[in-house]
């Protein structure tokens, strides 16, 4: 964030939308408008506006009767409805605003910040998120959008010295950092808890169990119970379960839900069409399947005869089931079953636990993504010393693994490079043929849109994004789509991971490839 920014007195002018508070309630009224201020206001005399304001006696709590007898709302860009609703419920009770990803929740956020920054001159506002990019982007947009001054803002991370956190939090006035720093800062009493007025909660969906957000909500109520509390989901839980543990962690007492069919989102919602392609395994596949299937019956049938593995299936088997039961057998082994018999079938769970893993990746996947599973095995990277003793006795199994390695051992993300520098001589295989119809696909739509383009005579690009679960798939489908160039070009992007031989892209790499895809 660099260079100077008109006020919000120069942007909004006569747009300003201000509300009274009615005499003796202490809450603002709904926004009216003002007349126009002078447009010669500069950043230096915003800030001097609120040191004033600051000297004004601060009332009960530190809260400014003058600045809280209305709240702002910025019209220099066009109302949406839904985010005015939202953002006046937000300043009165702790709310859980669950919107739909691009829909507008960093403006929300930004709104509430900056009436609270107002109506508390002493108080601190604190935006918390998991990540240092959603920090920077909060932070920007309470600058562009609300024009909260720079000088009363700093972000924080763990790379902040300690004893320079503990000036921030003296000096600043609006904080943005990871909730792991502000834990940090608690516990060690660096953070002037009483003085926090408002706190933001990013990807709020987070806060189970003994994760940060909820350490210091628990933290934070030992000082003061005298804050507001703005939690943002896009995705707030995955059963009602999740969903209360997190109105019950952030002690939410307001839901705003929004979902892409809901009456004021519509307008604002991009048009989608959702066509569902399904692919049949093929004959190579199927084969490959066969002949994974009797290496399943080998070790599951050894469960089975003993009695911890209830399903007889093996084909519809799945490995959250094996798991199940292994955990059955754990809380109520058989009294016949002792000593190293118990080890014994613990061995053989975790065999047959990640032998179905294999199998998931194999029809999800294809055969390349298993290949590179059972190669961690064979080659003692995943350190399973019985699993890897126990399938090299198993004459199916080295027949299968000899298959796949001799179609993909070369094939790595070094092949990926050297396609990349224009080395096309290795030719590609196919692991699965969705893979042959991702390709049909996404070469059908470049055809179709430089026609297009060519016909209409305009220059726009098209982008295409095709999400995968797994890294390995990222990569295959990397390269299965470099043969194409300079129709496609490819780029990829994955997420950072500890442990890995490919440890993917740290935050700054991915700002920086999101950035370039945009260009």
């Amino acid at each position: 964030m660099s260079g100077r920014q008109r006020t919000l007195f120069q942007t909004w002018g006569p747009s300003l939308v201000r509300g009274s508070g009615d005499s003796g309630c202490g809450q603002p009224r709904s926004p009216a408008m003002a007349e126009a201020l002078p447009e010669e206001d500069d950043e230096v005399l915003l800030v001097a506006a609120y040191e004033a304001e600051r000297q004004l006696d601060p009332g009960d709590g530190g809260f400014c009767a003058a600045a809280g007898a209305l709240w702002i709302y910025p019209t220099n860009c066009p109302v949406r409805d839904y985010q005015l609703d939202i953002s006046r419920s937000a300043l009165f009770c702790n709310t859980l605003v669950c919107l739909p990803t691009g829909l507008g929740k960093t403006f929300i956020a930004a709104v509430v910040m900056y009436n609270f920054y107002r109506w508390f001159p002493s108080g601190k506002v604190v935006f918390m998120a998991p990540t240092k990019p959603l920090v920077t982007q909060q932070m920007e947009a309470c600058f562009h959008v609300m024009g909260i001054p720079q000088s009363h803002m700093a972000e924080m991370t763990g790379s902040t010295q300690a004893v320079n956190r503990k000036e921030i939090w003296s000096s600043r006035r609006v904080l943005f950092l990871t909730p792991q720093v502000m834990v940090n800062d608690l516990t060690r009493g660096a953070v002037p808890a009483t003085h926090v007025k408002c706190l933001v909660v990013d990807e709020a969906h987070k806060a189970l169990g003994n994760y940060a957000y909820c350490q210091v909500v628990r933290e934070l109520v030992k000082y003061t119970t005298h804050f507001r509390i703005l939690a943002l989901s896009a995705t707030p839980g995955s059963d009602i379960k999740a969903v209360q543990q997190v109105i019950t962690n952030l002690l939410i007492g307001k839901i705003e839900l929004r979902s892409e069919e809901s009456p004021d989102i519509l307008p604002y919602s991009h048009e989608r069409r959702v066509e569902k392609l399904v692919v049949p395994l093929g004959e190579e596949l199927g084969a490959i399947q066969k002949t994974y299937i009797q290496i399943l019956e080998t070790f599951a049938s050894s469960l089975i005869h003993r009695n911890v593995l209830m399903k007889r299936d093996i084909p519809n088997l799945t490995k959250y089931q094996i798991i199940l039961a292994r955990d059955q057998f754990r809380k109520n082994p058989s009294p016949n079953i002792v000593g190293i018999q118990q080890g014994i079938i613990e061995g053989e769970f975790a065999l047959c636990i990640s032998l179905y893993h294999g199998y998931e990746l194999l029809q999800q996947m294809g055969m390349r993504s298993l290949y590179f599973f059972l190669s961690g095995i064979m080659d003692g990277t995943k350190g399973m010393t019985r699993a890897r003793n126990e399938l090299s006795r198993n004459e199916d199994f080295m027949k299968l693994y000899t298959h796949l390695q001799s179609a993909f051992a070369p094939a790595s993300t070094s092949d990926a490079s050297a396609f990349q520098r224009g080395n096309k001589e290795k030719k590609f295989v196919y692991s699965h043929p969705k893979l042959k119809k991702l390709e049909e696909v996404i070469l059908e739509h470049f055809k179709s849109w430089n026609a297009k383009a060519t016909t209409e005579k305009k220059c726009h690009e098209s982008r295409v994004m095709i999400f995968s679960s797994f890294r390995d798939s990222v990569e295959e489908i990397a390269e299965m789509l470099l043969q194409h160039r300079p129709v496609i070009r490819v780029m990829t992007f994955v997420g950072h991971a500890s442990g890995k031989n490919t440890k993917g892209f740290t935050q700054k790499e991915q700002l920086q490839t999101y950035n370039q895809s945009q260009s």
